[in-house]
């Protein structure tokens, strides 16, 4: 937050390091250049300018205003001290997905004394410092992230040692109603001994959203006008590291001693993407402090009172201050959110106030991918094929995107495009209309993508299910935030053929699809929780609905098994998902995965449609789709404990931990009856195997077996967390 002095951190870059892939993520706290001034504007707001014209709102903000200019004016408020605990965390959100935890990646935890005796005079010593890494990176953060804010901000507001934003005008600055308007936002009311406080909300927005300036509410004391909450994000003219998405500052203020607004909770989050290379990658700093132990009109120590402004004892005495537990177990919830309910509130506050344009990224022509495998894969239906895709963001907010993919093997082109407005906050526009030819993978994956085009090249082992699929629709989000998508497509399906050959082995034949055309609705949504403390489960969801109707051709059981005949689907329907539920136990973790499948309508099911098992995750033990049925579900139960191993040096990046981790499992797949064409037995089908996770637990081995006319099966993969982009 506000810096004490000339920032010493160097400039930062987090890497994920995954086995035969290196991916960037976005640079997080790296030093950007620019500047970023206030020229006050009486342009007129844009849009309800009457609702923003509020004489309550402006007396209120009036009298906070003075009470600010002197400083606190109550004089009995000598001095303070007091204590900060705090964490900063940076988090890796991996995937198209906006709902789905993101992974810590590094944390901190923090210790602070505070002394505060007028002001603008004050001490702020960091005494207790631990952190862990949990995936390979290089991560730092400007120095301001490891103090406390006092006074409510300075007039001019500077975030990220001035690298996020600076010289931006206070809401509640002498100057601020030449900047800002008000308008009265809700009342609460504070129950204390003997008394009750009303508390009024104040929202502000700029009177001309395209300068650099806050948007946000103000809480203010009704009988003090004292500060009680301050939440506020930014205009994109206020933000100077152009690769920033989302920055939210919420501070809370707590009366002490029945008097005096004192800092209580304290929170900030920055979110940053890429300018030019636009991954489903983001990397999530966030901030967050507990502020307690007041002591109140105590003389401060003169030593304290010469001390800077901030400062920190060596950091390995910082190192041996007494947290309690492990620092990861110690990690609020709230941070490994995928977004606090307050950074919520403060995008939906900002973009009722004003155009969603003047809070968004500004007008960008960037390189696209859903992942490393858009951009080169190998499959028996392509071959390998190689894509990209590029977005252009206009200045009235629309997005228009495609992407493009082309196989050597079956020399075919591949590819989308999409148009639709884009949202203040996120990435992909809320409607987009599109059009596409794409083969689609019809399962469950059971290995990443990037595993998957090794496995293909080299032995001929491809694990996907495609079927050629040529579209025209519409995709629906409700918010930028919401976890389901909704998809509306008029589209032909089509079956595929082996068009590659691999170094050795030999590819199995594809899907028998039929050939078919008709309207199909979908709807997919995914999200994730965390526990409320250390021994609170976490997890994750995934769901896919969709139904539709077709005709086509295709091969008919009714007559003719063989032949080939017009048929006509009236109405299908079909559902798919997946939880994973994490545990912690008193040796590491349990983990139960779950998921579950089935499809309804008619005799003769098209077998795209059909639910398909078999392989490392559906049925370790047993053949890729050994088996396609009209129901599926399949429950995994796996124990997770960490044993030493060698640490692997890093450079840079530290070393991994010296440890490995063992997960026996046990899995038990049920299947319901398959189709004339594609015969399986309804059974249960349990299985067995252990795997060791390695190297941060991002490479995982697996042997298992199928103890049902299953056999030993060896498997070596990314940690499935990642494969959201690989």
């Amino acid at each position: 937050m506000t810096p004490n002095r000339a920032p010493s951190t160097r400039p930062i870059r987090a890497a994920l390091t995954v086995a035969l892939l290196v991916l960037a993520a976005p640079a997080h706290e790296a030093k950007a250049q620019g500047h970023a001034s206030v020229a006050p504007s009486s342009a007129a707001p844009t849009r309800g300018n009457q609702a923003w014209r509020d004489a309550l709102a402006d007396s209120l903000v009036r009298r906070a205003i003075e009470r600010r200019s002197v400083q606190l004016a109550d004089s009995t408020l000598l001095s303070y001290s007091a204590t900060a605990h705090g964490f900063l965390a940076f988090l890796a959100q991996l995937g198209e997905g906006v709902i789905i935890p993101p992974k810590v990646v590094q944390s901190e935890e923090l210790q602070l004394s505070i002394a505060w005796w007028q002001p603008g005079r004050s001490a702020q010593r960091l005494i207790g410092r631990r952190d862990t890494t949990l995936l390979p990176a290089d991560v730092g953060y400007y120095r301001d992230r490891y103090s406390v804010v006092l006074d409510n901000l300075p007039d001019r507001i500077r975030l990220g040692d001035g690298q996020d934003v600076r010289d931006v005008p206070h809401p509640l600055a002498g100057f601020a109603p030449r900047v800002y308007e008000y308008t009265m936002g809700s009342a609460l009311r504070i129950r204390i001994p003997g008394r009750e406080i009303v508390v009024d909300e104040v929202k502000f927005r700029p009177r001309d959203a395209s300068q650099p300036a806050a948007v946000g509410s103000v809480y203010l004391d009704r009988e003090t006008g004292a500060v009680v909450r301050l939440s506020m994000t930014f205009t994109r003219a206020a933000i100077i590291d152009k690769r920033i998405e989302t920055l939210v500052v919420t501070l809370e203020n707590a009366l002490v001693r029945e008097r005096y607004w004192l800092p209580r909770r304290q929170e900030v989050e920055v979110s940053r993407g890429s300018t030019w290379f636009d991954l489903p990658v983001r990397g999530i700093v966030r901030g967050r402090w507990e502020i307690s132990g007041y002591t109140v009109n105590e003389r401060i120590a003169q030593s304290t009172m010469l001390l800077p402004r901030w400062s920190a004892v060596p950091r390995d005495s910082a190192k041996t201050y007494p947290f309690a537990g492990r620092i990861i177990d110690a990690l609020p919830p709230e941070i490994q959110m995928a977004s606090s309910e307050d950074v919520v509130r403060a995008r939906v506050q900002a973009e009722a106030a004003i155009r969603s344009s003047m809070l968004s990224r500004p007008t960008t022509a960037s390189v696209t991918g859903r992942g490393i495998s858009d951009l080169a894969r190998f499959s028996r239906t392509e071959g390998l094929a190689v894509g990209i895709g590029a977005s252009h963001r206009s200045g009235i907010g629309v997005q228009v995107g495609g992407r493009v993919r082309y196989g050597f093997g079956d020399e075919q082109l591949k590819g989308q495009v999409a148009i639709g407005p884009v949202p203040a906050f996120g990435r992909t526009p809320l409607i987009q209309l599109f059009a596409e030819r794409d083969y689609r993978d019809l399962a469950f994956a059971e290995r990443a993508g990037v595993t998957n085009s090794l496995g293909a090249a080299l032995f001929g082992s491809d694990y996907t299910t495609q079927v050629e699929t040529r579209a025209v629709g519409v995709i629906w989000r409700r918010t930028p935030t919401s976890a389901f998508t909704w998809r509306l497509a008029y589209e032909g399906d089509r079956p595929l053929s082996v068009q590659a050959s691999s170094v050795s082995g030999r590819f199995a034949p594809t899907l028998t699809a039929w050939d078919m055309a008709g309207g199909r609705a979908e709807v997919q949504g995914a999200g994730g929780w965390v526990g409320v403390d250390e021994r609170s489960a976490r997890g994750h969801w995934s769901l896919r609905v969709s139904a539709g109707a077709f005709e086509g051709n295709g091969k008919s059981s009714v007559t003719d098994p063989t032949a080939i005949q017009p048929l006509r689907q009236p109405l299908v329907a079909r559902a798919q998902g997946l939880v994973q539920i994490t545990k912690p136990l008193a040796g590491d973790r349990a983990l139960f995965w779950q998921t579950f499948a089935g499809v309804a309508g008619g005799r003769d099911v098209p077998p795209q449609w059909l639910i398909f098992a078999g392989g490392p995750w559906s049925a370790p033990g047993y053949d890729f789709h050994a088996f396609a049925s009209r129901a599926m579900l399949s429950q995994r139960v796996e124990f997770r404990q960490p044993i030493p191993a060698p640490s692997i040096p890093l450079k840079r990046w530290g070393k991994s931990p010296p440890h490995v981790t063992l997960a026996p499992f046990v899995q038990l797949l049920a299947t319901g009856s398959g189709s004339p064409d594609r015969p399986t037995v309804a059974a249960l089908r349990p299985s067995v195997g252990l795997g060791v996770l390695m190297f941060y637990d991002l490479v995982r081995a697996d042997v298992a077996r199928g103890l049902r006319g299953g056999q030993w099966r060896f498997a070596i993969d990314i940690d499935r967390g990642f494969w959201g982009i690989l």
